[in-house]
């Protein structure tokens, strides 16, 4: 049968989960679970023929994950086209031997996975044709892109797919899980953009239970190609290093009959579910009809009377900062300050109370820096920011929060009127200290400042609405003392593209690095400041030039530290005036970081700036 037809005129059943099922049986977690088509073809072959006894008219290929990307992690990469050609052909016997040899095919094709920086358009169209095309010989009846997060990636797969092959591609989002109907807008227009690209079927898959799936699908509206719907059994509990899904296969029958009747037609289940799920299901079609089929179902709602979000123009926003209204207009210098190790905040405010006194833009107030753990830095920029009126500039990393905390913690911020936010994505854990200390890194700098900018426009993560524009300056660091200048630059551009309207430098120590950096940065067109650390002993320099990551000291400087005995600090400040004097004119402002929290420091070099006329305090 041609699946497109079919779903023209009636509901497709598809099957369940592979990955959990396989894990049940007794595959560890962390196996390469596409390998498995070689090494345990029967199990796999198992689960298929389990699907199909369930009443499934249409089974997934056990590739999911055999894409050059994810394979490679696994040193897998070179068999990618066999796993393929084998994931297909153990789903099609299986196909061809049970459900009367009707039963179809879909060679599933999964994201390219976790990786620090985007794959090359290139290589992730070459990835994909080969995949495609390997099913496709294999003997799939069509392409099933699943899970995708992002659709420009999806509209890239489904590109390589459409090239590479004949066969009907389906495209798959992951379910927004919090969406629910606030998120229908959002998701109708990206299935349109599928559709527009060549999707011959289009929806989502993993993310949610049931119930949201549900409902997503009641304010979709009508959509021009057939919606394909394969949400997890539910919210899993973690057992040891299992998920757990106690959702009850009833339940989940009962919710993909009501999705049926709101416009889905091609069910399935993705995480959790089993052959019991998509039994339930089966027996609930023939026992109650195809809702496609019966007259009198729901008719879809249109997706305008589910609330679509305000356009972003129409949202109030919150005041921009002071420091936001003053980048590019004036010289800026800011100061940091670290969060203490311990609950005595005292010597902290008075640095912050001296600071405000001396005029400083803004307080810089880093997060956690080595990953050793201290005072939250929101918590001490909402005190800085109360006892002085000064405005601060909360260092966020992607290392400490997943997607929910950091979505938690930037409405907090923007709730206290800390709308300056430096976005990194933080210092990883100690090597050693992973049974005790992980880095969780949902968030790179990259998607940190998209998320940020997504909040800038009244909307979270999953599309919805905030009620107010937070208006959050989005700050970004650049590190100088790389041997690959270009491509902190091309780093660079690709965070001011996502929303990024500052630049913060690492330290440098030398006028020819400054002079360096003033060239890398000079046409990126957002205002940079130099960053400018201190040194107060040689013993100091010795340690931030060896074991701090992004800093390099000459060996002239570290000298001229030894020379200095303990005359280090004064030594010091004098390094970093002449620095600041000369560099002064190439830069926004500077970034004063003064070790182990010597604001004096920073306070000389304010009045010595001050003092030659370079930098005077904003009002």
């Amino acid at each position: 049968m041609s699946l497109i037809d079919e779903l023209a005129a009636r509901v497709v059943l598809a099957d369940g989960a592979m990955g959990s099922r396989l894990h049940e049986k007794g595959v560890a977690a962390g196996a390469c679970f596409d390998a498995l088509n070689l090494t345990r073809p029967e199990l796999v072959a198992g689960v298929h023929a389990e699907y199909l006894a369930a009443g499934a008219e249409l089974v997934e290929t056990n590739t999911f994950g055999a894409n050059a990307f994810k394979l490679a992690g696994f040193a897998l990469a070179d068999k990618a086209r066999e796993i393929n050609l084998r994931g297909a052909a153990l789903a099609r016997a299986q196909a061809g031997a049970l459900a009367g040899g009707r039963a179809l095919v879909a060679g599933s094709m999964g994201p390219p996975g976790r990786m620090e920086h985007r794959p090359d358009p290139g290589a992730l169209a070459e990835a994909y044709a080969a995949q495609a095309a390997a099913l496709a010989e294999g003997g799939a009846d069509l392409l099933l892109l699943e899970t995708f997060a992002d659709l420009d990636t999806l509209l890239a797969a489904l590109a390589a797919a459409k090239g590479a092959c004949a066969l009907p591609v389906v495209a798959q989002l992951v379910l927004p899980a919090q969406g629910g109907a606030l998120a229908a807008p959002r998701a109708a227009s990206a299935l349109r953009a599928l559709a527009e690209a060549g999707a011959d079927a289009a929806g989502f898959n993993c993310g949610a239970g049931p119930h949201k799936a549900l409902e997503l699908v009641r304010g979709l509206g009508p959509l021009p190609v057939p919606l394909t719907l394969f949400p997890n059994a539910g919210y899993p509990e973690r057992a040891g290093d299992r998920l757990l899904y106690d959702s009850s296969p009833d339940y989940f029958a009962r919710a993909m009959h009501e999705c049926a009747a709101h416009g889905a037609r091609l069910l399935g289940g993705c995480c959790g579910t089993g052959p019991e799920h998509i039994a339930a299901l089966r027996r609930l079609l023939d026992a109650q009809g195809d809702p496609a089929r019966t007259p009198g179902r729901p008719a879809a709602a249109p997706a305008a009377s589910q609330g679509a979000p305000a356009d972003a123009q129409d949202t109030p926003a919150l005041p921009q900062s002071r420091l936001g209204q003053a980048l590019g207009r004036r010289k800026l210098l800011l100061v940091e300050l670290d969060p203490p190790r311990h609950l005595d905040t005292a010597p902290a405010m008075q640095a912050a109370r001296a600071l405000a006194q001396a005029g400083v833009d803004a307080i810089t107030v880093a997060e956690n820096p080595l990953a050793a753990p201290r005072l939250s830095g929101v918590a001490l920029a909402g005190m800085i920011h109360r006892a002085t009126g000064l405005d601060t500039v909360v260092h966020l990393t992607g290392r400490d929060r997943n997607l929910v905390g950091m979505q938690s913690t930037i409405m907090g911020l923007a709730a206290q009127g800390l709308t300056n936010v430096l976005a990194v994505t933080g210092d990883p854990p100690p090597q050693g200290t992973d049974d005790a200390v992980t880095g969780v890194f949902d968030l790179r700098s990259f998607e940190l400042i998209a998320l940020l900018a997504r909040f800038n426009r009244g909307e979270n993560h999953a599309g919805e609405p905030l009620r107010l524009r937070p208006n959050f300056t989005i700050g970004a660091a650049f590190n100088p003392n790389t041997r690959n200048p270009a491509l902190q630059v091309q780093r660079a551009r690709r965070k001011i593209e996502n929303g990024a309207r500052f630049l913060l430098t690492q330290p440098v120590y030398t006028r020819e690095a400054a002079e360096r950096c003033a060239e890398l940065t000079a046409g990126l067109g957002v205002p940079v400041l130099l960053g400018v650390m201190p040194l107060v002993s040689a013993r100091n320099a010795e340690f931030l030039h060896n074991e701090f990551p992004g800093i390099s000291i000459p060996g002239a400087i570290r000298e001229r530290m030894r020379r200095a005995g303990d005359q280090g600090a004064r030594e010091g400040t004098d390094i970093a005036w002449e620095l600041l004097e000369h560099a002064w004119p190439l830069f926004g402002g500077a970034y004063l970081i003064p070790p182990f929290n010597r604001h004096t420091l920073a306070l000389e070099l304010a009045a010595r700036l001050r003092a030659a006329g370079l930098w005077r305090p904003g009002p």
